[in-house]
């Protein structure tokens, strides 16, 4: 009798089979090592060419540097300044100021330190930043202040029917009285005065009209630049065709570049 009642008698195929299972879920075991030694190996180099690649990257971006604009869209308002900027900055050399900074009117006390603040981050020397504030065309003292700090700044001025521009300056006016809830202008009384012969002029103070005076203001501009610094462009055909005028702007705005 066997001293060990409790326990059977463990056959010879039995046993095979008990080690090729125990041998089985060790090779698994260390084929799963080597897998998570392999994936540690990889991720390791990966995370070393990552950061290898992150330096050189934050290198070039300490690079960047801001400066100030070659070019300046000065008006006019209502003439299709942003879409005209939005056109030209799809040229790969073109950077843009998104909002406009108001520098040479409003801003000038602010100093030129905060005007390049205000600009785009450029990568090389040929790249162009260009500024947009369609308030610098009518107001006296931009045109002197520009020469000041660049006497060979480039001047883009998109233009359109002087009289079509009136209404739609006056159209934006009145929307934002009524979104105020002020009292709404009427433009035939605001844009003209009447003199004690009873004869009508034109009312000089009213920005929506004098706006469209486009020779009174480019002559204060031309009393600093030449006329070879400007680039004017048709609002009219430009919004019309914007394809077709885009080309002859980029044709026209080949010094810019």
């Amino acid at each position: 009798m066997s001293s060990f009642p409790n326990h059977r008698i463990v056959s010879e195929n039995e046993v095979t089979r008990i080690m090729a299972k125990f041998s089985t879920r060790c090779v698994i075991a260390c084929l799963l090592t080597i897998g998570m030694c392999v994936l540690q190996y990889n991720l390791f180099f990966r995370n070393f060419k990552f950061k290898l690649w992150f330096n050189k990257e934050l290198k070039s971006f300490n690079q960047l540097e801001k400066k100030f604009p070659s070019a300046l869209i000065v008006g006019v308002r209502k003439g299709g300044t942003r879409a005209l900027l939005d056109a030209i900055a799809l040229h790969p050399k073109v950077r843009i100021v998104r909002r406009e900074t108001h520098f040479f009117d409003a801003n000038y006390s602010l100093g030129y330190d905060w005007y390049r603040d205000q600009m785009p981050e450029v990568e090389s020397d040929d790249e162009v930043v260009i500024e947009k504030t369609p308030a610098y065309f009518t107001n006296e003292n931009v045109p002197k202040r520009v020469y000041e700090m660049d006497p060979n700044m480039k001047l883009i001025l998109i233009v359109r029917h002087p009289v079509y521009r009136t209404v739609s300056d006056f159209t934006q006016v009145y929307y934002n009285k009524l979104e105020q809830n002020k009292s709404l202008p009427v433009l035939s009384v605001e844009a003209f005065r009447t003199d004690e012969a009873g004869m009508e002029t034109i009312n000089m103070e009213y920005k929506p009209m004098t706006n469209s005076l486009y020779d009174v203001h480019i002559s204060k501009w031309l009393k600093y630049f030449k006329i070879e610094n400007f680039l004017f462009v048709n609002g009219d055909v430009f919004r019309a065709n914007p394809l077709h005028e885009e080309g002859n702007i980029d044709q026209s705005a080949k010094t810019l570049y």
